[in-house]
């Protein structure tokens, strides 16, 4: 499939393309540059949630106050450094 770059140097994604990745306006593209080859990579953003699972647990989950409250008193340190 073919596409031109505009006179503002932008290219417009075929609609078949787009459908078939679920690309929306808006979604960030992943440009790899080779010797003469571009390649675009859709990043999806992903929710923390499916991410569980994915590394061993080594200690038992402590509750999302406990974790905010780690979180709150690490930035507060940095803060106060700074």
């Amino acid at each position: 499939m073919k596409t031109q770059l505009t006179k503002d140097w932008q290219i417009t994604i075929p609609s078949e393309i787009r459908h078939r990745l679920g690309l929306r306006e808006g979604d960030e593209l992943l440009l790899i540059v080779t010797d003469r080859e571009i390649r675009l990579r859709p990043v999806k953003k992903r929710r923390l949630s499916e991410f569980r699972g994915t590394l061993p647990a080594t200690k038992p989950y402590p509750g999302k106050a406990a974790i905010r409250k780690v979180v709150a008193e690490s930035l507060a340190r940095k803060i106060s450094e700074s």
